[in-house]
């Protein structure tokens, strides 16, 4: 597999591969087949629980989380990547740039572990130079 891509999706992809929109279906299928190792977060993975546990079909989504979750490679926030996160937000609030810290926590793992960044939230995301992001539909 050494053309394959690491991608790692966002919650924003995941949030519409739940929802089975069309044309997010269709990138996520079009990654695989391409050979692409499909990731997310831990900081992910805790945005969709906690929407999840926030719905009015809580037993239905938490289902459909955890199911979608055990298809992908989970990345911790490693020590590493709590120190790049650190860098990112400092250097995009001396710029006047802020993002939220999930946001940098997000990119930081995705950073450290060499993965390209599949986005619907590409504003915030492009703003992190080191970060290899690829715009979802």
């Amino acid at each position: 597999m050494e053309n394959s891509r690491s991608i790692c999706l966002d919650t924003s992809v995941l949030i519409n591969n739940l929802r089975g929109e069309k044309e997010t279906l269709e990138f996520i299928r079009n990654l695989e087949n391409d050979g692409a190792t499909l990731s997310t977060t831990t900081i992910n993975s805790f945005e969709l629980f906690y929407g999840a546990y926030r719905s009015k079909r809580q037993e239905r989504n938490l289902t459909a989380t955890r199911t979608l979750l055990n298809r992908l490679i989970l990345l911790d926030l490693t020590g590493e990547a709590s120190d790049e996160a650190g860098h990112i937000l400092a250097s995009l609030e001396k710029k006047g740039e802020v993002i939220g810290f999930r946001d940098a926590l997000i990119a930081a793992i995705a950073i450290t572990h060499k993965m390209t960044l599949a986005t619907n939230d590409t504003e915030h995301f492009k703003r992190i130079s080191s970060l290899q992001v690829l715009a979802a539909p």
